[in-house]
């Protein structure tokens, strides 16, 4: 019997396919015998049915394992590796054990199980720390122990790829490997590094997660985190680490399918916009770039709680308050820049929409807020978005954008402000987790897209799942086609296995006139278009065996990847891949006030990974990392060139230098590996569909995992490396230092009997899985049982030499110590009787001593006591004497020397005053004396002006007697206003009695009406005489500007008669007349002058005392002009002098004869000097009148200042 009969008896378990299962379990209805064609079976459900064999029996069943190996930890110990075994055990730990973790040799399978589970706290990562793999559950802090140790044993390089679908929990996983790498890795002096390393996840899942169709918290960029660790004394800790970004998906800055949203930290805003008044932000749902998928929310998650953390996680992280501030400005500027309405316009003079231009209203809210908040000049913002510019070789046009691009240029703007934000933070967070210190070794956690494919497929998907394919070749390099070359390098027994290899799609993708190489040519193109470019991949592609062209139209095609076959839409590929954004609008936002969208602005993109790609990879401690092979070197020598200055390089081009710097980097580590399954996608916990698990298992490359780790030989080593660690497992006799290998065989052959568990090669040993450990342990037992050996010798000799030495000390000790008590017993005896006599007078004497010493001391305190205080008070007494005479003289220096500022400035003032009022009367009366002298010279007809001025004269009389009568009646108003003084002194003295007296004071109170009714018509009376001098005054000056014309026709008739000699002796002989007619009349004038001046002061002061007694109101009420208050008139209305011009006075009447050939000027001054005189006499009467008024209403000091203050106010 065949082993074939004897597996496939009757009852055996087997697996079928089912077409929506995939795989059914059945059981055999007969036995199965070689060369039947034909297999009864019955299915789970009770179906009997016949399965079609080929002769030969190639094509049987898969048996099902045991039941005693369902549910294992490892998929590699299961007897049968297959695919339904693999999948029923995955589905047995998920479904029915809740187990979310299995091996698969090499590879840690994780399924998202879409619910909090309790398998991530710090117990559990005590409880994993010091366990090699497979001791324990299979779990993510397993993997990232073995790494760790791995580090600590071999201080080499290591990563851990997290692969799988988007929603297969990626994300999740690699932020857990690196808490627990912080948590191992730290020290309780560098609590801060840790910290910063989980603090940096919420902030990258903010700015760089979104949720999609398929995942809550999907990745929309590619991480890769290198933990940096320091090795110190043997230990390795945690010293600061570094990110690397990739490709993030700017498109959904603007644009979200339906059910998605954009990223996280927009919805975080808008939920904390109470905490930024200053934002003007709103709900979430009106914003333009936040309410396209119509999904804003996401179950069982606050936007606002998550706000917080990311805010405390930047301020852990050294993000400033202000940098904080800033970026939450330049976020909620994105929002509103995307609510900026483009508005149509139309033709002048129609009703048509004009195709060609756009609109932006001026007063826009969310234009003036964007403004705002970015610091920027919204005109300019508006301009732009508006208008284009077209540069040539020697100027550029301007040319309107119609709607469809002013809305690209403003959706392009927020992308390229969120890219370089996003970039910024990034920049950030590696200064921040980077502290500048070498490290030893690092530890690369890789958290990329995973593959995706939609009902629309994009740029965006296209790079992703080019991404993915570089990855899956870095994976079947590592696992399946590293491992091959290497046995067959090594001279090792092995069975080539086939496996997928993905090169052929990725050349279609990377290789000349592939899909990148067509798509930067055709962006490079002037009048390049997604339809041209398509048509280009349909010529040039079609040879690809990966690539398929659609069966309708041009504007999509089709690639076949390694997980699926995905349809690809044109459209947008190029703008996409150009990036384009306005160098005008870049413009704006650089010349921002604001300092972070400055440095946001000028960031420029550099692949940091770029020199790990170029550092060749060695041994690293007992493990051989192979770099690419020769046709992986091949294809990046077929590299594009970089682009020169001129062109820019293209997204395309960007993305994939920094994936082959990163695959350089991964290889150049050791890896290890995290493929993550999404079980469904309703995204229902612990829902298992299998169509779509075995999808992702066949294309992770888990079965092929399976299949070579059964078959393989995964661990290797080194022969010095190995001969190093684990020569203390061989006796002396099997150890030879000239011949390594040949004691590295002593060493395994002894401790492994199995040959088939190991392989010897020409630089290595290799051994199966577990072979390793095994090793491990046996050395961790022989080592713990040597040292148990060496210690227990060491402490017996140790405590034994302790023990006699302690005891010859003790003996001697207690020898010495015996006499030396016996010896002081005595001396105390005798000391004890001698102090007794020694105390007794000690005692007295110290009494003595301290009472004389008491007494002393209490008298000389006293003394210096009093002393100190009669010191204490003359000190003072003299000080505040001192004192006083100091601010005696200072009080008298500083009132001195006030006096002598206020009084020279007065001085100053007044001299001021008088010699410009002396100059000004000084010019006038000697244009008028040149004047009149002229006059007189040359004719004789000054009679006229002589006989006007006595006219003046007799009206000046006529007031002066009108003066008179008024100083009489203002004589009796003050007696009148004595009386009421006195009326009111009597009042003040019988207030007590003011009943007795009230008829008397109406009486008083009517009359008091009545006397000021008379003081308002003495005052009227004034104003009309004052009305009467200004209309007397504009007449004189009518006269003036007459008696200016005779003088010039003068001047002319003088000019004809020049020739004349009897003129000439005429005026010679009148010469000496005129001369003393003009000085007395000049005297006359001066007189006149003075006299009407004090006159007029007179009348002023007579108008101050009516106004004080006849309580008209206060004094500063009423303005008077005068000559320290003239500063509005004109030069010639005011000044010591009251005339304006010589020839302006009137002359007496008197000095005026009817007979105009004769004069006689004796006659004249004769007149002159008897009107002066009267006027003299006048004056002194009223001076006399004015000094009685004065002495009999004396002001006191109170009044004298209510009356000056207001007549200061007023100057």
């Amino acid at each position: 019997m065949s082993s074939e009969e004897m597996l496939y008896a009757k009852g055996s378990k087997i697996w079928i396919p089912h077409a929506e299962q995939v795989w059914e379990s059945a059981t055999l209805e007969e036995s199965y015998r070689q060369g039947a064609g034909v297999l009864k079976i019955q299915t789970e459900s009770g179906a009997l049915t016949e399965i079609k064999l080929k002769t030969d029996g190639s094509d049987l069943p898969p048996l099902r394992n045991p039941a005693i190996l369902v549910g294992q930890n490892d998929l590699t110990t299961l007897s049968y590796l297959h695919e339904p075994g693999v999948l029923y055990n995955l589905r047995v730990r998920f479904c029915e054990r809740s187990i979310i973790y299995t091996y698969c040799g090499i590879i840690l399978v994780a399924i998202n199980p879409y619910a909090d589970l309790p398998l991530y706290g710090p117990n559990i990562i005590r409880a994993y720390r010091g366990h090699a793999m497979g001791e324990l559950e299979p779990h993510i802090f397993a993997l990232a122990e073995e790494a760790y140790t791995k580090l600590e044993r071999e201080n080499c390089n290591l990563s851990i790829i997290v692969s799988g679908e988007s929603g297969a929990g990626k994300t999740v996983s690699a932020k857990y490997a690196m808490r627990y790498f912080a948590a191992v890795g730290g020290s309780e002096s560098e609590t801060q590094v840790e910290r910063k390393v989980l603090a940096s996840s919420p902030i990258m899942e903010a700015f760089g997660n979104a949720k999609t169709t398929r995942n809550d918290n999907s990745s929309r960029f590619g991480k890769f985190t290198k933990l940096l660790f320091t090795n110190h004394m043997g230990v390795m800790y945690l010293q600061g680490a570094t990110m690397h970004t990739y490709l993030l998906e700017k498109s959904r800055v603007v644009y979200q399918a339906q059910g998605e949203r954009n990223y996280h930290i927009f919805y975080q805003l808008c939920a904390a916009r109470a905490k930024y008044p200053e934002l003007v932000l709103d709900h979430q749902d009106n914003y333009q770039f936040l309410k396209m998928g119509g999904s804003p929310d996401i179950e069982r998650v606050s936007d606002a709680d998550q706000f917080n953390d990311t805010v405390q996680a930047m301020t852990v992280l050294g993000f400033s308050i202000q940098q904080i501030a800033d970026i939450v400005k330049i976020l909620a500027g994105i929002l509103h820049l995307g609510n900026i309405e483009v508005s149509k316009t139309y033709k002048e003079g129609s009703d048509e929409a004009d195709t060609e231009s756009c609109d932006i209203f001026q007063n826009d809210l969310h234009l003036q807020v964007t403004g705002d908040l970015l610091k920027i000049n919204a005109d300019d913002l508006r301009r732009w978005l508006l208008m284009r510019k077209i540069e040539s070789v020697n100027e550029y046009v301007l040319i309107p954008n119609n709607m469809e691009m002013a809305m690209a240029a403003r959706d392009a703007l927020a992308k390229h402000i969120y890219a370089k934000l996003f970039q910024y933070i990034v920049n950030v967070l590696n200064k921040s987790l980077f502290n500048g210190s070498k490290q030893c070794s690092f530890i690369g956690v890789l958290d990329i897209y995973g593959f995706e494919t939609f009902e629309v497929n994009s740029f965006e998907q296209f790079c992703i799942n080019y991404a993915n394919e570089k990855l899956q070749q870095q994976f079947n390099q590592h696992v399946f086609k590293l491992e091959q070359e290497e046995y067959l390098k090594e001279g090792i027994t092995w069975t080539m296995i086939d496996f997928y290899d993905n090169q052929p799609c990725i050349d279609l993708i990377e290789s000349r006139l592939g899909v990148l190489d067509l798509l930067d040519e055709e962006c490079r193109m002037p009048k390049g278009s997604d339809e041209s470019w398509a048509g280009k991949l349909v010529d040039k592609c079609n040879k690809f065996p990966h690539f398929e062209k659609p069966r309708f139209g041009t504007t999509s095609f089709f690639i076949k990847h390694f997980s699926d076959t995905v349809e690809y839409d044109v459209n947008g590929f190029l703008e996409k891949n150009r990036d384009t954004v306005s160098k005008e609008l870049t413009n704006v936002m650089a010349q921002s006030n604001m300092l972070l969208c400055k440095q946001v602005m000028v960031l420029e993109e550099v692949d940091t990974l770029g020199t790990d790609a170029n550092k060749n990879t060695t041994t690293l401690g007992g493990r051989v990392v192979i770099s690419a092979n020769r046709k992986q070197q091949l294809n990046e020598t077929r590299r594009r060139v970089v682009p020169s200055k001129q062109h820019k390089k293209t997204v395309g081009s960007q993305f994939q230098e920094s994936l082959a710097s990163l695959i350089s980097t991964l290889h150049a580590t050791t890896p290890h590996y995290v493929r993550c399954i999404k079980p469904n996608d309703d995204k229902i916990a612990f829902k298992w569909e299998t169509a779509k698990i075995i999808q992702q298992l066949r294309a992770c490359g888990v079965l092929e995992t399976v299949r070579i780790s059964a078959a393989g030989f995964p661990s290797r080593w080194l022969y010095p490396d190995f001969y190093m660690r684990y020569q203390l497992l061989a006796h002396r006799n099997q150890i030879d230092k000239n011949d390594m290998k040949q004691s590295c065989r002593n060493i395994v052959l002894k401790w492994i009997q199995d040959e088939d568990k190991y392989r010897f090669g020409n630089t290595q040993i290799f051994f199966r899985a577990g072979q390793v450990a095994y090793m491990e342990q046996v050395r961790a037992n022989l080592r713990k049982k040597y040292i148990t050996i060496v210690q227990s010798v060491v402490r017996r000799f140790i405590k034994r030499r302790r023990y006699l030495k302690l005891q010859g000390i003790i003996f001697g000790i207690q020898r010495h110590a015996r006499g030396y008590m016996a010896r002081m017993r005595a001396q105390k005896l005798r000391e004890a009787r001698a102090a007794l006599i020694l105390s007794k007078y000690a005692r007295g004497w110290l009494c003595r001593r301290r009472y004389l010493r008491l007494c002393h001391s209490v008298a000389g305190i006293q003394q210096y006591a009093r002393g100190m205080l009669a010191r204490n008070r003359f000190f003072a007494m003299r000080d505040y004497y001192r004192a006083v005479q100091i601010q005696r003289f200072v009080r008298g220096v500083l009132a001195r020397r006030a006096y002598q500022k206020r009084r020279r400035s007065i001085i100053v003032c007044q001299s001021a005053v008088r010699r410009f009022l002396a100059r000004r009367q000084f010019k006038r009366m000697k244009a008028e004396a040149k004047t009149i002298s002229h006059m007189e010279n040359k004719y004789m007809g000054l009679e006229n002006k002589i006989i006007s001025m006595q006219q003046r004269i007799d009206e000046l009389n006529r007031d002066n007697s009108n003066l008179k009568h008024k100083t009489s009646e203002i004589s009796v108003l003050k007696m009148k206003l004595e009386m009421k003084k006195n009326l009111e002194h009597e009042f003040k003295n019988i207030k007590a009695a003011c009943l007795d007296k009230d008829k008397l004071i109406e009486a008083l109170n009517k009359q008091l009406e009545s006397e000021r009714d008379e003081k308002m018509q003495l005052l009227e009376e004034s104003g009309h005489s004052q009305e009467e001098w200004s209309h007397q005054k504009q007449l004189w000056c009518m006269e003036n500007d007459e008696l200016r014309k005779q003088v010039d026709s003068m001047i002319e008739m003088a000019k004809s008669a020049e020739g004349s000699q009897r003129d000439r002796e005429e005026r010679m002989l009148t010469e000496i007349d005129n001369k003393e007619l003009n000085e007395a009349y000049q005297r006359a004038i001066k007189d006149k002058e003075v006299i009407e001046n004090e006159n007029y002061s007179l009348k002023e002061e007579l108008s101050r005392y009516q106004q004080q007694h006849n309580g008209l109101g206060a004094y500063g009420m009423h303005h008077t002009r005068s000559a320290s208050n003239a500063s509005s008139q004109n030069e010639d209305d005011v000044g010591y002098g009251s005339a304006k011009n010589t020839l302006d006075v009137h002359r007496h009447p008197e000095l005026m004869n009817k007979n105009d050939s004769f004069f006689d000027s004796t006659s004249i001054v004769v007149k002159l000097r008897s009107i002066l005189e009267e006027e003299k006499q006048k004056h002194r009467g009223l001076q006399e009148q004015y000094v009685k008024l004065a002495s009999r209403n004396k002001p006191t000091e109170d009044s004298f200042r209510t009356t000056c203050s207001p007549t200061r106010g007023s100057a």
